[in-house]
């Protein structure tokens, strides 16, 4: 049975607010390490941003199993363009 919610524009903004809450939650979850330890620890943004890619993972998963084709598309656009401004911004400092 396919789904009235089948489409580009879903997959499109779950990527997008997947990953923006994810970097946030995160990057909350990394202070709040750095405050509990006895000596400082420094998470670099452009691993917080990458695991946040990363957490896109789970919707895909998600939008497969219940054969949700169209939403998987725009899924995995929207990793694709947020996997491309990850790497203009920070390309350079891991290319040299």
């Amino acid at each position: 049975m396919v789904s009235k919610y089948d489409h580009i524009l879903t997959g499109l903004l779950t990527a997008f607010i997947v990953s923006t809450l994810g970097y946030f939650l995160l990057k909350e979850v990394a202070g709040w390490i750095t405050e509990s330890a006895s000596r400082p620890i420094f998470f670099q943004e452009r691993t917080l941003a990458l695991i946040a890619l990363c957490l896109n993972l789970i919707p895909m998963n998600i939008f497969r199993r219940a054969y949700r084709n169209k939403s998987l598309r725009g899924l995995v656009l929207g990793t694709m363009v947020l996997a491309g401004v990850w790497f203009f911004k920070f390309g350079k400092e891991l290319l040299g």
